[in-house]
């Protein structure tokens, strides 16, 4: 929310004031008693309420007018502009909300729209007073740190004040080594009670002998109850039996009938066996009948196939002759090749003769080309364009530098020329310096009167006060006389002596109180009188001061400009001239390099048989010339040995194909492509015949083989036959058939014995017990008579308790007859106040463990968001001297981590450090748990104890606070630079109207 108008009917001494607020940033400056606690204080009891006349609070009542009150203007993003008026009514006023859309309320909507804070929560976490640091000074050791945590919880010290309250509390009733707490005292009490309860106990025989009679009693109670609980455990034993004794004796029936199966002997699962036995018997009996007939078609068709025998043989001679086949055309197509290009390598090296200046050809084949050396002539013939190039660049940097140098010296000459001589410079500076002292004395002599003024102020409200006091003290103290003389006429010596004590009393501190603030006023007279004779002597200088010219400071300035331009233009041409000497050595340097260059091109022709003047020009090139050159030479000498080498090679492949064509085929005239031709495809032909009777051969192999395997399946199926058969003692399958329908029945009992047996297991009789039921010839009578031996115990525990209860009263009718009742009595009264006692202590005692959980479970789940927010904070008001904050393992605390990582805690920091600190904590709550409610900071000078640098820092964190709308009442006009003009409202010692 954001404050936009406060209007004032009347409260404390504003009177029909109002104040326009315009701007996030709200800044109310005023002298002492301008008001600024005033329109804080009002801006909370319209928010929150006036306070009420039991508060410690001032309600600010009007002196002069009966009007109390005033209304607010604020802006609620969500819902717009809102009004709150409230006057004088109710203990804390009447209250009316008006919204921008016409929908009016009272307590609820404001309530609604402050979002359930109540005014304690809303001074604790967003509004400021000079009291909260305060706080902060006065508390000591361990406290500080549990009321910095204490903050950091709720914003304020509250949970720090329950804390102690709880443990005042808890101490006011017990303490473990204490004695005069209540609960010590009634414990020792009712230690010594109990003491003397036993002794009182021992003389009473009668007593003892019926609480003997009574042991006896509860024993024999307990052996009945015993024997009850037994009987009852037989019956139902007996119940179970009855109902499950049918399927007993039939599990008997069926165990003899499955003994006259005894002797039968069939295999498991044997009828099932059989049948698949039989099944696959059949199947192999078919699969060799058919693997027979196969057989005797291979061998027919085997018969029938003949092959030629050498051919197959020489298969390797005559591939490797009919493949090189490809290889002889191939031969042919490159001796053309060859010949082609031997023609054009004699061409290029006719031509690279002719760009060669030399005419012996046997002093260029003794010519140096190594690697080396090609390198040398590729690096001087770039060093060679690099030379040249070097030589046009230097010619065109000295005629710049030339021109550059002579520019400058001609504009140093110029601005030396316009200096102001030396003399005259240091007078107006003289001049300068006399103007400056004028004007800094003049405002400190303002700022003298100010203070002046001030302390002027503080001695009449101090004279003022002293007054007062004065005739309070008189009034007061002839009260008290008359109260003690109208005692003494009565003759109330104790009243008379109470009133003259009192007055004594309290002239005393009056007169100690009026002399120091009589001091107080002396020592400010004091001040004044030094402060008034400092502002006297600084005005004196000022009138003896002489201040400059406007022409002549003006003069100052120009020349001021003109030496340092003349000291750079200075510096500019000293470093002209290193640039132009740089120029000259280099034209040095390359005179050298010249020479040195020319000698070597001297030697690289020497290594190459070239004439010097063509390794002047072209250096490179002649090298690459005669590298190609011979590097043709040596070519052409390879193409001439390439050809004898085919013209071998194609004569051996066409003797070869024909030697094996005469001697398989004939001696017919073919092509030697025709014979390569029919000697694959005869060779081809005889490989498929000797491939087709292997194929067959390998068929008759796989058909003896499968037969030999189905025979052998087929012998095992019989012998796994006949000894399934022996299993059942027949031989033949119709009586393996009425053997199997016998194990069918058996099979049936024992699935039914097989249920009977489950039905037993969950039955509450073990199938141990069973055999011994089975002996009770009749168990409904004996269930019976179970029944009636149940009743009758039943009649005697009742007998029991009832003799038991004669002898209780009894006892009670002998406790009340006598010391020992009254020391009973006694003792249970004193143990019935002590449990109460107890009770209280215990209550304030869980309350305590209730607030150390919660302290617990905030600073598990709900501290460590608040903290991060809390050590940037800290960091930025400390400069990054203090980084981190961590809460106290156990209880209520923290520990702050210095940028050395030294962990301090709360006492040990500086007062200024913890201020900053509470600050940081303050501030971060509204950052993290009350981000959502955007409510205005309203802050009160908190920060006059801070140093300029501090203060600054602590406005720059509230100022980053951009969501929270800022109200800042201030008395001291240095705080003012802080904030922007615009903001500024000035509170004057008279105001009746104002807008702003």
């Amino acid at each position: 929310m954001e404050l936009k108008k406060i209007t004032i009917y009347g409260y404390g001494k504003l009177e029909n004031l109002t104040f326009s607020i315009h701007s996030p940033i709200h800044v109310f400056y005023g002298e002492n008693e301008a008001g600024k606690s005033t329109i804080m204080s009002f801006i909370h009891s319209i928010l929150f309420g006036f306070p009420t006349k039991q508060q410690t609070e001032l309600r600010y009542e009007p002196k002069l007018q009966h009007k109390y009150g005033g209304k607010l203007e604020i802006y609620f993003p969500k819902i717009g502009l809102a009004t709150i008026e409230r006057v004088k009514g109710k203990a804390t006023g009447d209250v009316t909300v008006t919204l921008e859309d016409g929908r009016r309320g009272q307590e609820e909507l404001l309530n609604e729209l402050l979002a359930g804070i109540d005014k304690s929560l809303y001074q604790s976490i967003f509004s400021f007073n000079l009291h909260g640091l305060q706080n902060v000074q006065q508390l000591k050791g361990e406290e500080l740190g549990r009321f910095l945590f204490s903050t950091g919880a709720v914003g304020s010290d509250r949970l720090l004040k329950a804390e102690n309250e709880l443990q005042k509390e808890l101490d006011l009733r017990y303490k473990p080594s204490g004695k005069k707490p209540v609960v010590n005292e009634k414990l020792q009490d009712l230690r010594d009670k109990h003491g003397q309860l036993k002794v009182a106990e021992k003389d009473n025989n009668q007593y003892v002998q019926l609480l003997a009679k009574k042991r006896e009693l509860e024993k024999e109670r307990q052996l009945t109850e015993a024997e009850l609980k037994q009987e009852e455990h037989e019956i139902r034993y007996l119940e179970e039996w009855i109902k499950i004794k049918e399927i007993a004796l039939e599990k008997d029936i069926l165990e003899e009938k499955l003994a006259a199966f005894k002797e039968l002997n069939f295999p498991q699962n044997g009828l099932t066996r059989w049948g698949a036995l039989k099944e696959k018997m059949l199947s192999v009996e078919a699969e060799l009948r058919y693997l027979e007939a196969k057989a005797l078609e291979i061998e027919q068709e085997m018969t029938s196939l003949s092959i030629q025998e050498e051919l197959i043989k020489s298969e390797k001679d005559i591939i490797l002759a009919v493949e090189k086949f490809p290889v002889y055309e191939q031969l042919q197509n490159r001796q053309n090749q060859v010949q082609n290009q031997l023609k054009s390598i004699e061409e290029e090296i006719d031509s690279l003769k002719s760009n060669l200046p030399i005419e012996e050809e046997i002093l260029l084949k003794e010519s140096n080309t190594s690697i080396f050396l090609k390198e040398q002539c590729a690096q001087a013939a770039s060093k060679q364009r690099r030379l040249k190039e070097q030589k046009e660049e230097l010619d065109e940097r000295l005629k710049d530098e030339q021109t550059t140098l002579e520019l400058l010296e001609e504009t140093v000459k110029e601005y030396k020329q316009k200096l102001l001589p030396k003399d005259e410079r240091i007078r107006l500076e003289e001049h300068v310096k006399s103007d400056n002292q004028v004007r800094w004395n003049k405002e400190k002599a303002d700022l003298l009167l100010r203070e002046i003024k001030q302390l002027e102020e503080q001695v009449k409200v101090e004279e003022k006060r002293i007054k007062q006091n004065t005739m309070i003290t008189s009034v007061l103290s002839t009260f008290l006389l008359l109260v003690g003389a109208g005692a003494l006429f009565f003759e109330q010596w104790f009243l008379t002596l109470i009133s003259f004590a009192i007055s004594i009393v309290y002239f005393l501190v009056f007169l100690s109180g009026r002399k120091l603030a009589k001091n107080e006023i002396r020592k400010k007279k004091k001040r004044i009188v030094l402060i008034k004779e400092e502002r006297a002597q600084l005005l004196a200088i000022m009138e003896k001061g002489q201040g400059i010219s406007p022409y002549e400071e003006q003069k100052l300035e120009d020349d001021t400009k003109c030496r340092e331009k003349f000291t750079q233009l200075q510096f500019k041409l000293e470093q002209q001239n290193e640039s132009y000497e740089r120029v000259l050595q280099g034209f040095e340097k390359w005179e050298a390099d010249f020479l040195s260059h020319q000698k070597l091109l001297r030697q690289l022709a020497n290594e190459l048989r070239i004439p010097y003047e063509l390794a002047t020009q072209q250096i490179y090139d002649a090298f690459l010339l005669i590298e190609e050159w011979k590097a043709k030479d040596r070519e052409s000498n390879s193409i001439y040995q390439e050809l004898e080498e085919i013209q071998q090679e194609r004569e051996q492949i066409i003797s070869k194909i024909i030697h094996l064509f005469e001697k398989f085929i004939g001696m017919e005239k073919e092509t030697i492509a025709n014979m390569c031709y029919r000697l694959k495809t005869a060779l081809t032909e005889e490989k498929k015949k000797k491939d087709r009777i292997e194929t067959l051969q390998r068929k008759q192999d796989d058909l003896s083989e499968h037969m030999e395997k189905y025979q052998t399946e087929y012998n095992r199926y019989a012998e796994e036959k006949t000894a399934l058969f022996s299993i059942a003692g027949v031989k033949e399958e119709e009586a393996f058939l009425e053997k199997a329908a016998l194990e069918k029945e058996r099979d049936t009992y024992k699935e039914r014995l097989s249920t009977i047996d489950v039905q037993l297991d969950i039955a509450y009789i073990s199938k141990e017990q069973i055999p011994l039921y089975k002996k009770i010839l009749d168990p409904e009578r004996q269930l019976d008579e179970k029944q009636t031996k149940i009743e009758r115990l039943a009649s005697r525990l009742k007998e029991l308790v009832e003799e038991a209860a004669a002898i209780n009263f009894t006892l009670s009718r002998i406790e009340s007859g006598g010391t020992y009742t009254d020391l009973l009595h006694t003792f249970k009264q004193f143990q019935s106040e002590f449990k109460e006692d107890v009770r209280e202590w215990a209550k304030f005692a869980v309350a305590k463990q209730l607030l150390a959980k919660t302290v617990e479970q905030y600073k598990q789940k709900q501290l460590p968001a608040m903290l991060q927010k809390a050590e940037e904070n800290l960091a930025f008001l400390t400069e990054g001297k203090y980084i981190r904050i961590l809460p106290k393992e156990e209880g209520a605390g923290f520990l702050v981590e210095s940028h050395q990582h030294v962990f301090y805690e709360a006492k040990e920091l500086s007062q200024g450090t913890t201020e900053q600190l509470y600050l940081s904590i303050r501030i971060a709550l509204a950052q993290t748990f009350y981000k959502s409610f955007w409510f205005p900071f309203i802050i009160d000078d908190s920060f006059v104890n801070f140093d300029e640098k501090r203060t600054e820092k602590v406005i720059q964190l509230l100022k980053k606070c951009e969501q929270n709308q800022l109200i800042f009442f201030t008395c001291h006009r240095h705080l003012l630079k802080h904030f922007p003009d615009n903001s500024l409202h000035v509170l004057p010692a008279e105001e009746r109207e104002t807008s702003l």
